[in-house]
């Protein structure tokens, strides 16, 4: 039986395997809801969801945020899509999608009644992905005004202009719009809504049917058109008009802004965030539970907003709801709609396992492996799986993640044309006319990612495979040894070494791993003569232009700000002023050291000095707020010095360095790394001195008094604060 023939569902039809929230034909959607598949994992989060959301039929809820994250390809953009369609129970093809969910939950009544009763009132869903519809220049107020232009979009209006969108919604409260729509009509020859976003250019036409329809003077309606102003918008007005709009509906009826990628576009800019906890908040506290916000993003809510936890705790309030979408789920999603079997296919591959057991638990062995990397344990999971083996669902998550961070060139994978599930189904079309005995080798998935790549990386992979192609000192394997080694690269958990590769490179139950290791080691040996790989001891690597890789690779650790404060506070501590009591006459006067907040030493209960670095917000910095919060104590504000960017810089390099195994890396990755080594010293050297200037051009805040101090270096300035405090309030 050839694998073909083996699927339930033709494993050549067309399936959407990236999930994008504007994609609205019928039949790419009819096949979404037809296709779906509702895994463990999703139907607690089903219950999880549908039981708070209706809850707030009842007792009416300020708390309506729902936060979905997971890795990218794990399914939360659909899952918000399918969210959408239920609680808008949108029709489609004449089937409403709540009644196309009932045959979903046949086993589980209980839960489809809790859909059921979600969609039983009228609800408005306004569905998008914010990093196509927000706007380019992401200032504070971005998140605001995406949601209005989305809101007026919903309404009809032209959201994209909000100057466009206020004249549409005045027209419209006169109930002049059907009149406004044909005057202009008649006297520009284009329709209204197809014209507006060129409005601009029909100025007389424009003003004469302002005239006409709403009686405005020409001087008034030239003035309205000439204006540069835009329409200002604030987050109360907005939720007073959602209010406006929701509370002219039946008591039971809900409006939803469903949100892709939410946390991809806000990330932890602080402006972003903070305009997004004052507009969930408002709409919470304002409209009782009928306007709800539902968002994804690929981390929990949790972890964008850590370094600043306290600063955005309401926002964690508010979305109270939180789904994690895991890869099990992922695993679950491929197995039912790209690899199930049918009867006959499922029986004969489980006898094609049980007279090859022996052979199956020898193949799939790993050394030195740190994951849970496995082939089959039965003859059901063989056949669930086929042609796959369970341990390439566990890589391929990881690969996808690592070239999120490694090796795409700037574009975001999601707006990519590629997923698990795409990747997954192209693999098993490459071995489709195969038999039963087949399996995919892992370098397959080489061409489900490589659209995505960087320049750099793909050349390498061309430039191998051109030459086999000619007989240039390599052979048509090798180009798939290369690509092999390309997608465990940063796969830490697999050694890359012989044996390893011999086992992702399998592709037949019955193969022969004495002579597969000869061919694999061949292939490499002759990648290696061509300067494709490198070798450091048994493991092998993929080479590309490894100095900008390294660069960029410290560029994305990730270092805290409490860290870098607390490096700060021991250059500070225990370099530049390392006394612990001041001298003051013939007494000595212990004092407690603050840093940001962060206590250095022990707490004596005596006297404070306060320092105040970069990271600290600006709010907390300014005048009045320093004079009173400096009462009985002495706050330094440290003048800006490129201090926080070099000690960032050196942290990185070093996280970085502690992440890798030094040892096991090639020798001219090794001397690039010693290199960085190096300029973390600088970077260290240069904000210890960065940091004594800024002591020096500081400004000194003491009992409630702005000091201008005599001239010194960093201890003097700090000797002097502290001897005033003393004078003036211990003395």
């Amino acid at each position: 039986m050839i694998i073909r023939q083996m699927f339930a569902d033709n494993i050549n039809r067309k399936i959407n395997g990236v999930i994008k929230v504007d994609q609205a034909a019928d039949d790419t959607l009819e096949q979404e809801l037809h296709e779906y598949v509702i895994t463990k994992e999703l139907k607690k989060h089903f219950i999880t969801f549908f039981s708070y959301y209706n809850e707030a039929f009842e007792e009416p809820t300020a708390d309506i945020g729902v936060w979905i994250s997971g890795f990218f390809g794990s399914g939360k953009s659909h899952f918000l899509k399918i969210l959408s369609y239920i609680l808008e129970n949108k029709e489609v093809k004449g089937i409403q999608t709540a009644e196309r969910f009932r045959s979903k939950f046949e086993d589980d009544p209980s839960t489809f009644k809790l859909i059921d009763m979600a969609t039983k009132g009228e609800t408005e869903t306004i569905l998008f992905n914010i990093d196509i519809e927000g706007p380019i220049d992401k200032d504070k107020t971005a998140v605001l005004r995406v949601f209005a232009k989305m809101f007026y979009n919903h309404l009809g209006f032209y959201g994209e202009n909000l100057k466009v969108a206020k004249l549409e919604q005045f027209i419209d409260k006169r109930g002049k719009t059907a009149e406004f729509r044909r005057v202009f009509e008649e006297k520009n020859g284009e329709p209204w809504l197809s014209a507006r976003d060129a409005f601009a250019f029909f100025e007389d036409d424009v003003v004469d049917t302002l005239t006409e329809v709403l009686g405005m003077s020409e001087t008034a309606a030239r003035n309205w058109f000439d204006g540069t102003e835009t329409a200002d918008m604030s987050i109360a007005r907005l939720v007073s008009e959602m209010k406006e709009y929701v509370d002219r509906k039946p008591e039971d009826f809900r409006m939803l802004f469903m949100i892709d990628e939410v946390g991809q576009y806000i990330g932890t800019d602080t402006d972003m965030l903070l305009n997004m906890q004052s507009l969930t908040e408002k709409i919470g506290s304002e409209c009782g539970g009928k306007i709800w916000v539902v968002c994804t993003g690929q981390e929990a809510i949790d972890e964008i907003i850590r370094v600043r936890a306290d600063e955005f705790s309401r926002i964690q309030a508010r979305f109270k709801i939180r789904l994690s979408l895991s890869s099990s789920s992922v695993d679950e999603v491929i197995q039912k709609r790209i690899l199930k079997k049918k009867p006959e296919a499922d029986e004969h591959l489980q006898t094609v396992y049980n007279r090859n057991d022996s052979v199956l638990r020898n193949l799939f062995s790993f050394t030195d492996s740190v994951m849970d990397m496995k082939g089959y344990s039965t003859a059901s999971e063989y056949s669930i799986n086929f042609p796959f083996v369970p341990y390439q669902f566990i890589i391929m998550q990881k690969v996808f993640a690592e070239i999120r961070k490694h090796g795409n060139s700037g574009k975001h994978l999601s707006g990519g044309e590629r997923s698990m599930l795409s990747g997954f189904q192209e693999a098993a079309q490459k071995v489709q006319e195969k038999d039963q005995y087949a399996l995919v080798p892992f370098f397959l998935f080489y061409d489900t990612v490589h659209t995505f790549l960087d320049g750099s990386i793909r050349r390498v992979i061309e430039r191998c495979t051109r030459a086999a192609e000619e007989g240039h000192g390599v052979e048509p394997q090798d180009a798939d040894v290369l690509k092999l080694l390309y997608l465990i690269r940063y796969i830490d958990d697999i050694k890359a070494n012989l044996d390893n590769l011999v086992i992702l490179m399998a592709d037949d139950i019955r193969l022969d791993k004495v002579v597969m290791r000869e061919s694999v080691r061949a292939s490499l040996d002759r990648l290696l003569s061509q300067n494709y790989i490198g070798r450091t001891g048994d493991t092998y690597n993929f080479l590309t232009d490894e100095e900008q890789d390294i660069q960029r690779e410290i560029r994305n650790t990730q270092v805290d700000t409490a860290a870098i404060v607390g490096e700060i506070a021991k250059i500070l501590f225990g370099d530049i002023y390392q006394q612990s009591k001041y001298r003051y006459g013939k007494y000595d006067f212990a004092f407690d050291k603050m840093v940001d907040g962060i206590t250095v030493g022990a707490i004596t209960g005596g006297m404070r000095l306060r320092i105040l670095t970069v990271a600290t917000d600006a709010v907390e910095k300014t005048e009045l707020r320093l004079m009173a919060g400096s009462v009985g104590e002495a706050v330094v504000v440290l003048a800006d010095t490129p201090y926080y960017e070099a000690l960032e810089s050196a942290m990185k390099i070093r996280k970085y360095v502690k992440q890798r195994n030094i040892n096991q890396l090639p020798k001219s990755v090794q001397d690039i790394i010693r290199a960085q080594q190096e300029e973390a010293n600088h970077y260290e050297g240069s904000a210890r001195e960065d940091l004594k200037k800024a002591i020096e051009n500081a400004s000194f805040y003491v009992d409630g008094e702005h000091l201008e101090l005599k001239g010194g270096d960093a201890r003097a300035k700090i000797d002097q604060a502290l001897e005033y405090l003393v004078s003036h309030v211990y003395s």
